[in-house]
């Protein structure tokens, strides 16, 4: 679904949206950004900026009030469920609060969407092998994940969201929890998917991961964009 989609054209494309919470809460005002297939882009600002929301709307768990946003060329606002199931299964994400299964062992944790694609036993095994030494967590992977301190049940969540190198892989603060030693590490890991061609969408108030990068980096500051590194192709707009 999305690894057919042209080159050209943005991957991500969200065009003049807005989202408000009840009563009047606007978390994002009226902006545009267009990512390309292939790009790691950084979303940067502080906590409260609206970066969490863009994410959510991305893959669909929050509707924009105003505005359009398409992935890989569908609009988001009229797919049916169906296509947007289909969708989500080509899109890995790191949730903020990290949604492991806390009576699954770290094992099962990352293999959930490796089964859902129909991967083999064999297949399963040795690319969570792969993901845990990269991740340094190797020793965990048969411990149930509820068991397991806030920095490595992040790391977990980034695993399961790596398994199945998704074309689309979107990440709420995946460095939160984690040491600058253990953040050098996934941020590695980030960099192989992206090299292997999955775009990728970092949302971070997390300076260190990203400031001598050469990636794109857009700044949010209460739900509006301030500042972005330039892109001739695919422009970011403030409308």
């Amino acid at each position: 679904m999305i690894k057919s989609f042209p080159d050209k054209m943005p991957l991500v494309d969200i065009i003049k949206v807005t989202k408000v919470y009840p009563p009047d809460i606007i978390a994002v005002q009226n902006v545009s950004l267009a990512i390309g297939k292939g790009e790691l882009v950084f979303l940067t600002g502080m906590s409260g900026a609206g970066k969490t929301t863009l994410l959510k709307m991305i893959c669909c768990i929050e509707k924009p009030t105003k505005g359009l946003i398409e992935v890989a060329g569908y609009d988001l606002s009229r797919i049916n469920q169906t296509k947007i199931q289909k969708l989500r299964r080509q899109v890995g994400v790191v949730y903020q609060d990290f949604k492991v299964l806390p009576k699954q062992t770290v094992f099962q944790n990352i293999a959930i969407p490796m089964e859902v694609a129909y991967r083999s036993p064999k297949e399963i095994r040795q690319r969570i092998d792969e993901l845990l030494e990269s991740l340094r967590i190797s020793h965990k992977r048969d411990i149930e994940a509820g068991k397991l301190s806030r920095g490595e049940q992040q790391r977990v969540a980034i695993a399961r969201a790596a398994a199945n190198a998704p074309p689309l892989i979107l990440a709420d603060e995946p460095t939160g929890n984690l040491d600058p030693e253990v953040s050098s590490y996934v941020m590695e890991l980030f960099n192989q998917l992206n090299k292997a061609g999955s775009t990728i969408i970092i949302a971070t108030h997390d300076e260190s991961i990203y400031k001598k990068s050469r990636h794109r980096k857009v700044k949010l500051r209460h739900g509006l964009f301030s500042g972005h590194v330039s892109h001739k192709q695919l422009p970011l707009i403030n409308s």
